[in-house]
């Protein structure tokens, strides 16, 4: 604890122990107690704080009288203002000290003169004392009583605003406001109260009244079965009695249902309402206004707005039971109208939880007594700074600090771990440079921890409003602003951090902001999942190009795809002179629209079985997400990586962008080659700073607080920003995912995992692992060829087909193999064993 600390806790404590002394000396005064009012006084001493107190609170009630019980709540007060916010009293701002001792003066004569003339007199003292006793009675001779109360409520209304700063104008306004609002609700509830009451009285006259038609109906009834029994048999008495019962019961059933059939708020006939003088309420009349208020959801304008459209609403009963009523035809068409509306094209944000906010944040108070605590703490090593400015957050605040003149950063830095346990904190980072300000940038963590969540991410305008489907969220800014990136602009993000740092939940929430952000016909993804837990919830949905990819050999073989498919965007741009895949995507649309679609380019007879190329449609854009390449790398090899730096290189272009997530931030697995042409990263918590320079080529990833929080370095700077990362939950994962599926089903490529490409997809220097060389398709016409000429070569197969040097030395290899072409000789030629072909 630093000097200043402990001075300002034993100002508080003195403060208060006076406070309590003086309460206790007032509040037990007794007036036969010695005091300097008194004098020969030798007897017991009633005062609970002994003579002393009896000699202050004799002093203070003669002087202020009832004034005087408000002084120990004042050195109270004080002695917390000391305490929280010492910076007050040190800043000498000679006009505010002049004011609140002005103010002072004015609270005291106020109060004081008012005691003297509204209340009685305190044993032998005035009620405001001699102070208020003088002043009340120099007044009254000149403005008589109503106006010397008039003057002194002045006085102590304006001490009070000079003293505490309070303004009685608020104060007025919010005491109308609450008015009005009370006001208000009893107006609301005398209105709701009145119509339900009103409702009430029609359903008891329309009951009576049915019970009336009842007791009619079923009177005629008896009245006919009566006159029929006269002709009858004696004979036959017994069971026309039976039957006149069964119809009556029958009626009297029947009445039964249609009285509970009908509704309460069915029309009441004029005669009715003209007796009981209401007014009529038609079945179709809106009865909202007498339902209590709901909360309004909020829906976006835009086309891909969220809804709540896709709430489950509850079916009818099939069953027609004596007391179940039959809809009318007007409820039939409002019931069907929600089901014969569009669907939305995104889920809900209704699938999400919503913020429960917990956390207690920090008050201005309580951040300059940690603003304080720092510079002292500080100041202790020899380092003189001043906080210049404060931004709290939802897990952290930054403290940005002025240095003296003449103070290193770099002293401040070598000082972190220091400074934690000075301040008993997890840790703390120093942000050496803030753009655009001359400010160190201190973070520090907060006591109590917000949890940021995915759905008020989302909901911000930010990413409501923005226009590209490749828009993400990556959570809250230390000021608590939601983070918002273009997945399009990076174009590839790395991501690393160990485990328990929140890595596999921020993929999550990147892969949910695009699935609440873009169709199917905008975006498709591409899934590697070599732990085969983090992404197999997503398999199904519609967005997906093959099915989540666990094989290793079929993630290579996933990426050579993304290659080739690269490599035909980028012949169809060329072939339109266009530069991008947003400029290709226009101009398809737009000879859509006018009628006039465009033919493939580079269609080929032979391609399919068409006759005509076929027509081009919009390209979506390919996300490949990898959750932990570093196995992949392992088990595959090094030409996994060759094949990111391909995709990495050139495929921003043609809409192809990696997200590559790894729990081992390793120099053999973010390697200079893939860090080169991702920019992009992001860096959880990490275990040491050689970690954190692997992929920021900066520390401070070791600094991190774990559970999402990041450093995102975006595209193009040199400064990471430190980003609280959202946080989603299985079951949300599973919500989004369900209601995906329940729109439609995946369209699966096969020829993604199969690995069905040509050699212009190989890498330098790779061999196309083909397995059985003689299922080349080429092989039979090198027989040919190579039994014709009767000459063989490799550089011979190599320019008649047009083909790779690797290819042809297999073909050659297998021809050895199956005995077609001697083995080498010393000079590397080779023979040709097998006849020539005949011809036809």
């Amino acid at each position: 604890m630093s000097g200043v600390q402990r001075m300002l806790e034993v100002g508080l404590i003195l403060c208060g122990a006076f406070a309590v002394f003086l309460f206790l000396a007032l509040a037990s005064f007794h007036p036969a107690d010695p005091s300097w009012s008194q004098t020969g006084f030798e007897g017991t001493i009633h005062n609970h704080a002994g003579a002393i107190g009896a000699w202050f609170a004799d002093a203070l009630l003669f002087a202020l009288g009832y004034v005087a019980y408000l002084i120990p709540f004042a050195l109270a007060g004080l002695g917390y203002l000391m305490f929280r916010q010492p910076h007050r009293l040190l800043e000498l701002d000679y006009l505010a000290v002049g004011l609140r001792l002005i103010g002072l003066v004015l609270t005291l004569i106020g109060a004081s003169a008012l005691a003297s003339l509204n209340f009685a007199n305190i044993f032998s003292f005035s009620a405001g004392g001699v102070v208020g006793n003088v002043i009340s009675q120099s007044l009254l001779p000149y403005f008589n009583l109503i106006g010397t109360t008039l003057l002194l409520l002045t006085f102590l209304c304006t001490g009070l605003t000079l003293v505490t700063g309070v303004s009685w104008i608020w104060l007025a306004d919010k005491l109308g406001e609450w008015t009005i609002t009370a006001a208000l609700w009893l107006a609301a509830q005398s209105q709701r109260g009145w119509a339900w009451a009103m409702m009430k009285l029609q359903g008891q006259a329309q009951q009576r009244k049915q019970q009336a038609a009842e007791r009619q109906a079923a009177q005629r009834i008896i009245d006919t079965e009566d006159s029929d029994t006269e002709h009858s048999d004696t004979e036959n008495s017994n069971e026309s009695d039976a039957a006149l019962n069964k119809k009556s019961a029958a009626t009297a059933n029947k009445a039964n249902r249609r009285a509970i059939d009908s509704p309460v708020s069915a029309r009441v006939e004029p005669e009715l309402d003209e007796a009981f003088d209401l007014p009529s309420i038609q079945a179709t009349d809106d009865l909202s206004r007498f339902q209590p208020p709901r909360e309004p959801v909020r829906v976006n304008s835009d086309a891909t707005s969220l809804s709540t459209s896709n709430a489950v609403q509850p079916e009818p009963d099939t069953e027609l039971g004596a007391n179940t009523a039959v809809p009318s035809a007007a409820d039939d068409d409002a019931n069907e109208q929600p089901n014969q509306g569009p669907i939305d094209p995104l889920p809900s944000i209704e699938l999400l939880d919503r913020p429960n906010r917990t956390g207690n944040p920090l008050t201005p108070a309580e951040l300059q007594q940690i603003s304080e605590t720092v510079e002292a703490v500080l100041q202790d090593f020899g380092v003189e700074v001043k906080v210049a400015n404060v931004q709290p957050g939802p897990v952290i605040t930054r403290f940005e600090l002025d240095l003296a003149p003449g103070v290193k950063v770099s002293k401040i830095s070598n000082l972190d771990k220091d400074i934690a346990r000075s301040l008993s904190a997890i840790s703390v980072r120093v942000v050496e440079v803030i753009p655009g300000k001359s400010y160190v940038g201190l973070e520090l963590p907060n006591k109590s921890r917000e949890t940021v969540f995915f759905s008020e991410v989302i909901a911000c305008d930010a990413f409501q409003q923005s226009q590209s489907p490749l828009t993400m969220v990556l959570g809250k800014g230390i000021s608590g602003a939601p983070v918002v990136v273009d997945l399009a602009k990076m174009p590839h993000l790395l991501v690393a951090g160990t485990t328990g740092s929140g890595k596999s939940v921020g993929v999550n929430v990147m892969i949910l902001s695009l699935l609440y952000k873009s169709s199917p016909d905008d975006v498709r993804l591409i899934m590697i999942d070599p732990k085969m837990l983090e992404l197999s919830v997503y398999e199904g949905i519609p967005h997906l190009l093959t099915e989540v990819v666990t094989d290793m050999k079929d993630a290579a073989n996933a990426l050579r795809w993304c290659v080739g498919e690269m490599e035909r965007r980028y012949k169809l741009m060329s072939a339109l002179g266009v530069r991008n895949l947003k400029g290709y995507n226009q101009k398809v649309l737009e000879a859509i629209e006018a009628g006039e679609p465009l033919r493939d380019p580079i269609w080929k007879p032979g391609d399919s079985m068409d006759e005509l190329p076929p027509y081009l449609e919009k390209l979506p854009s390919i996300v490949v997400v990898i959750d932990e390449f570093a196995d992949m790398m392992m088990i595959v090899g090094k030409k996994v990586e060759e094949l990111i730096a391909r995709i990495a290189q050139k495929a921003r272009a043609a809409g192809i962008h990696l997200i590559l997530a790894t729990q081992r931030p390793s120099v053999d697995v973010i390697t200079g080659l893939i860090k080169a042409n991702i920019p992009t990263r992001i860096a959880f918590q990490v275990q040491s700073k050689i970690d954190s320079r692997t992929i920021l080529d900066q520390p401070g990833a070791d600094q991190l607080l774990g559970q999402g929080d990041m450093l995102y370095l975006p595209p193009g700077s040199g400064v990471p920003t430190r980003v609280h990362g959202a946080f989603v939950d299985d079951h949300e994962v599973h919500a989004v995912v369900a209601d995906w599926k329940k729109r439609g089903k995946p369209n699966y490529l096969d020829e993604i995992l199969k690995g069905g490409l040509d050699e212009d997809n190989l890498l330098p220097g790779e061999q196309l692992d083909m397995g059985d060389e003689e299922s080349d398709p080429l092989y039979d016409e090198a027989v040919a060829f190579v039994t014709e000429t009767r000459r063989v070569s490799v550089s011979s197969v190599q320019r008649k087909f047009r083909i790779g040097y690797n290819r042809a030395a297999r073909i050659v290899e297998q021809m050895e193999v199956s005995g077609v072409v001697s083995s080498a000789g010393n000079n590397g030629q080779r023979d040709v064993i097998a006849p020539r072909a005949p011809r036809d």
